[in-house]
């Protein structure tokens, strides 16, 4: 039978056991801040992951919708990439309406005037008034009253030969045997001109007779300006031969330069589609003929 301990000595042997896993004098105040740190951290990090996604949804949305987007005004900065001004060459294939000569979208007017005196005069001006540049007068040859009754020189009329945004001016000058003779005149750096071709004033056929005609057509997807005719070889109720042409030309400024040409003989009636195309006028509103 073993004695019985010391009430002391339990005590102290009890405290020696439990003294090597007692925490140390502030150790979970320690433990308690570093799982607040910890949580703190999660938190934090939560947060930014979330940011996160929300910025990469909203960039996102913005790449796809860009596409779309419109300047929101005249003070906008930004330009979307997809949107382009106009080049010149887009903008120079904008016709004008007939008789705006100088491109600001009102109408404007012309009248010839003579500067000598009797039915011979051949001196003539066209007379040129502008809503935005004012008037101004160009003089120019024509046949005289007597050789092309009853007034001499007359306008055919005004339109955008060249798709540039202005209207050219289309005025007889010659006539006779069922065959008229046009000149062009434009406005080249604010100042109307006439038109040159092959270094003298144009001096376009127009019309004919059955067995010789010639005609002239605008208005082409590159502004071209293009001159043709036929005329007949032979001409008989079995055999009818024909020489047709067809020149092209580039407008440069106030001139007309020859681009290509070319003709050949085809066989064909009078009344032929064939021929149709190398007769007449196919010109914006211009008429057949200068009016009398």
């Amino acid at each position: 039978m073993n004695a019985s301990l010391d009430p002391d000595r339990l005590a102290g042997l009890l405290e020696d056991a439990v003294g090597s896993v007692r925490p140390r004098a502030g150790a979970l105040d320690s433990i308690r801040r570093g799982v607040r740190r910890r949580r703190a951290m999660h938190r934090a990090a939560a947060v930014a992951a979330a940011v996160a996604i929300f910025a990469g949804g909203a960039i996102a949305y913005a790449a796809v919708h860009s596409g779309t987007a419109q300047p929101a005004g005249p003070g906008s900065r930004g330009t979307p990439r997809h949107i382009r001004s106009a080049s010149p060459t887009a903008r120079a294939r904008m016709s004008a309406h007939d008789w705006d000569i100088d491109g600001d979208g009102r109408p404007d007017s012309a009248r010839i005037v003579a500067l000598g005196k009797g039915d011979r005069n051949t001196r003539f001006e066209l007379v040129v008034q502008m809503s935005s540049l004012g008037t101004q007068r160009v003089p120019f040859t024509a046949a005289s009253p007597i050789k092309s009754p009853p007034n001499g020189p007359r306008i055919a009329g005004s339109v955008d030969a060249d798709s540039d945004g202005r209207a050219e001016i289309f005025v007889m000058i010659d006539s006779g045997a069922a065959t008229q003779f046009w000149t062009i005149f434009k406005l080249v750096s604010n100042r109307v001109t006439q038109v040159i071709m092959a270094g003298r004033p144009v001096r376009l056929p127009v019309g004919g007779s059955v067995m010789d005609i010639s005609g002239f057509s605008c208005g082409h997807p590159r502004g071209d300006f293009t001159t043709y005719g036929y005329g007949a070889l032979t001409y008989g109720a079995r055999s009818q031969r024909w020489s047709v042409g067809r020149d092209t030309y580039r407008w440069e400024g106030a001139r007309l330069v020859l681009v290509s040409r070319h003709s050949r003989t085809i066989r064909a009636s009078s009344a032929s589609p064939r021929l149709a195309k190398y007769a007449g006028i196919s010109c914006g509103g211009l008429p057949q003929y200068a009016p009398g």
